[in-house]
């Protein structure tokens, strides 16, 4: 026994005249690029799905992933515009925030009126096509490969030991270890991320907690997925990982007021941790202060090895069977330390007390 379903509905010339058992159609929204979406529930195990309609009535796909020609190109040519600064500035933080005028943009305000997970299977069409490509390690690989990481063992493993703390938690740098303090707590579906910039590198990244298999996020026991927009890497373990990038341009796309936080957001200060712990926090953690060089065009160039090797050779990011890659020496990580010459101790002399001599 199925449904009934509208007659005007049809795929490859042939109307759909019902549905699977227990199957009810929903809403039909407006969505970019002239498509449709149909929303399909379950009452009973509310469930949804979602297909993708052509104006005519059409069923494209049941899955905007699974859209092909000219529908796919039409779709990633509207989004394109629009995505692009959006995430250059809210997802990658390497552009000026949007104003209220940027986020009134078409198509925009027709992806905020989707069902977050029709907006997130967009999104993640649009990021599969126009963005490079990820690279997607875990934190095992990556230490095992830490002579061609840009990354100082020590400071990548203290930003693994990070654990939520309330919407302002702090985490140590990767790249100085430095603290810093996170600018927006994200809770999504999936789990809760963490947008933190290091001022000095002026670079951002992203700690994601997914949520364990009772739907809590569990910090003392889940490590973070640590996400480098810069970089396009993704480093940790699960599911979710590849993924994580889509998640949090969808939650952008969906909240525009985040843009009022991140500019109210401030950096570390002392008080934040605590005055009575402040010289046990810096003891480990202070790195020297890193000296940055100007280029031809005024711009300051990074101590962060973005414009060397590593990326490209190095050999937990190149396909299997290549010739190994020699790692470049940068001033981060292969520099001695140089350190002060001691003098061997010698033990200071007691000086005897004068006293008065007393009389006889």
């Amino acid at each position: 026994m199925t449904a009934a379903h509208p007659a005007e509905l049809h795929r490859r010339g042939q109307p759909l005249t019902g549905l699977y058992p227990g199957w009810e159609m929903g809403q039909r929204i407006s969505g970019p690029a002239g498509m449709d979406i149909l929303i399909l529930q379950h009452p009973r195990t509310k469930e949804e799905a979602y297909w993708w309609l052509s104006p005519d009535g059409e069923i494209l796909a049941c899955h905007a992933l699974a859209l092909r020609g000219t529908w796919q190109e039409a779709l990633v040519k509207t989004l394109d515009p629009v995505l692009q600064p959006l995430s250059a500035s809210l997802l990658d933080g390497a552009a000026p925030l949007p104003s209220e005028d940027d986020l009134l943009n078409e198509p925009l305000p027709l992806l905020r009126a989707l069902p977050a997970p029709a907006r997130l299977q967009l999104v993640t069409l649009w990021f599969q096509t126009a963005r490079a490509a990820m690279h997607v390690i875990s934190l095992t690989a990556l230490l095992e490969h830490e002579n061609e990481s840009p990354f100082p063992p020590a400071f990548i493993q203290k930003l693994f030991r990070t654990r939520l703390a309330g919407p302002h938690s702090l985490a140590c740098s990767p790249f100085n270890g430095d603290i810093i303090r996170t600018e927006l707590t994200i809770t999504l579906e999936q789990g809760i991320a963490c947008r933190f910039t290091d001022p000095q590198e002026e670079l951002t990244f992203y700690l994601f907690w997914p949520h364990g298999d009772e739907g809590n996020t569990s910090p003392e026991t889940i490590p973070p997925i640590f996400y480098l927009p810069k970089a396009s890497l993704l480093v940790g373990e699960g599911l979710f990982t590849p993924l994580v990038p889509t998640f949090l341009l969808s939650w952008f796309i969906g909240t525009p007021h985040c843009v009022e936080e991140l500019k109210q957001a401030r950096p570390f200060t002392l008080e934040d941790y605590g005055v009575g712990h402040a010289s046990a926090l810096w003891d480990n953690l202070s790195s020297p202060k890193k000296t940055t060089e100007r280029g031809k065009a005024g711009q300051i160039l990074s101590s962060f090895p973005f414009s060397s090797l590593l990326w490209g050779q190095a050999a937990f990011l190149r396909p299997l069977g290549e010739t190994p890659f020699t790692p470049l020496e940068d001033e981060i990580h292969n520099k001695p330390t140089q350190k002060r010459a001691q003098k061997p101790y010698q033990p200071r002399k007691k000086k005897r007390k004068k006293g008065r001599k007393r009389r006889s």
